[in-house]
């Protein structure tokens, strides 16, 4: 199965799988790379580094499950460059919306 997944898929989903080994590990990890409010101790990289950061095993699992079937099609129909900056774009547009909400 693994062997069947895209660079970009492969890459993101590995990714998320070492933050949480590394939030788990080392728990105030998250107080640095959690998207906080813009007063709060916002930094730039935490617009992105929000998106690897999982608050359960479950939810971490569940997010996969959607990454690999949702991620693996639109890799393979777009290829990996439209793919990561169509992440790259909602990962960002959550994060600006979130910040939005919570100011």
């Amino acid at each position: 199965m693994f062997a069947s997944l895209g660079p970009a898929v492969r890459f993101l989903l590995l990714a998320c799988i070492a933050m949480f080994a590394a939030e788990t590990l080392r728990p105030g990890l998250l107080d640095s790379l959690a998207l906080w409010p813009a007063g709060a101790g916002f930094q730039p990289w935490q617009l992105v580094t929000y998106s690897f950061l999982h608050g359960s095993l479950m939810h971490l699992v569940f997010n996969m499950i959607g990454l690999v079937s949702f991620g693996r099609e639109l890799e393979y129909y777009w290829g990996s460059r439209r793919f990561l900056q169509y992440w790259t774009v909602c990962v960002l547009t959550a994060a600006l919306v979130q910040m939005a909400v919570t100011a």
